[in-house]
């Protein structure tokens, strides 16, 4: 099994932050900041500027390097997501400051899982929205304004809350 590198971005303009609204297969809405898995031989910061490129469309630099968070799912054997998840049993999640490179936006080409839209919001307001992964909740425009990068620790993640 290996570990899934993940890329987000921490995307500000005009005291609003990007995030992606997201619908699970129950209904319940949560979102998810722009950016997902980095391909081989990609760096962290090649990865998140294609990935927000992709589900939003926006064109994007690396600002710094905000924070780092880990997932992991200690799946029982027989679990029907060992199988379908097996990549995500261990997710280090890298968060990134970015910014926009102009304001056109070209038509995203591949929404992330579960993403109903790309929506911008006031920073504030952000912190009190439920995101994955948990680690980041209530603390989005802390992230953003901390110079400093922070680990925000390893949580178990359960896959049950995608299906």
């Amino acid at each position: 099994m290996a570990i899934r590198n993940s890329s987000k971005a921490l995307l500000v303009h005009n005291g609003r932050i990007l995030v992606n609204r997201c619908v699970s297969a129950t209904g319940e809405v949560y979102y998810d900041l722009p950016g997902g898995g980095q391909h081989d031989f990609e760096t962290m910061e090649e990865a998140v500027v294609r990935e927000v490129l992709e589900e939003t469309g926006y064109h994007v630099r690396v600002v710094r390097f905000a924070a780092l968070a880990e997932e992991i799912n200690d799946f029982m054997r027989g679990d029907p997501g060992m199988e379908a998840y097996r990549e995500y049993a261990h997710r280090a999640v890298h968060f990134f400051l970015a910014e926009l490179i102009g304001e056109e936006r070209s038509k995203p080409t591949e929404a992330d899982f579960q993403q109903e839209e790309s929506i911008w919001t006031p920073l504030e307001e952000a912190d009190g929205l439920l995101f994955f992964p948990v680690q980041i909740n209530g603390r989005i425009s802390e992230l953003v304004r901390n110079e400093i990068p922070q680990y925000l620790g390893c949580k178990r993640w359960d896959y049950q809350i995608w299906v």
